[in-house]
């Protein structure tokens, strides 16, 4: 197995084909916010019912919400790999949980939202610093298991912000 190819792309996260995306929500199983809300409008409460059913939830828990084929949605993703974000724990820590999730559960493909970097920015670090703690995240999980993660692509996906995508993927060439 090689390394994982790590990119950026923008566009609407609900219609990127990936077996799965990985977002933050807080203990009590929700985050009403961009992606949150985006999942919900393609979806309903499919993957969010999933999460209630696993509270109560802890900082940096992951819940792994099965969509299963999904003929009559219009979503890209299959299923949703929940990281528990209390804004107790660094990002980095954050993104590494979600990929070691989606490693164990097999997936080839992930899609990464800008956490912590559209409703949440500057809660806990400037946009600035969430993109190296992303990249930081990233650059740990490739690190630990160089040659032996099951992830082939993982995209970082921006909506309509072409300067962050831009930033990014500047960071991100350096992993």
């Amino acid at each position: 197995m090689a390394k994982p190819k790590i990119y950026v792309v923008e566009g609407d996260i609900t219609q990127i084909p990936a077996d799965a995306l990985m977002t933050a929500i807080n203990s009590l199983g929700m985050w009403f916010g961009g992606i949150d809300g985006a999942i919900q409008r393609v979806a309903g409460n499919l993957y969010h019912n999933q999460v209630l059913q696993a509270t109560p939830l802890s900082d940096l828990q992951t819940v792994v919400a099965r969509g299963g084929a999904r003929p009559d949605r219009k979503i890209g993703f299959r299923d949703v790999v929940f990281v528990v974000d209390d804004l107790k724990s660094p990002l980095e820590k954050v993104v590494y949980a979600g990929l070691e999730t989606a490693n164990d559960e097999g997936y080839k493909s992930l899609l990464i939202p800008t956490i912590r970097m559209g409703v949440m920015a500057g809660d806990r670090e400037t946009p600035k610093q969430a993109v190296r703690k992303l990249a930081d995240g990233l650059s740990d999980f490739v690190s630990r298991y160089s040659g032996r993660t099951k992830l082939e692509d993982i995209k970082v996906v921006v909506y309509d912000n072409p300067d962050l995508a831009k930033n990014i993927s500047s960071v991100l060439g350096k992993i």
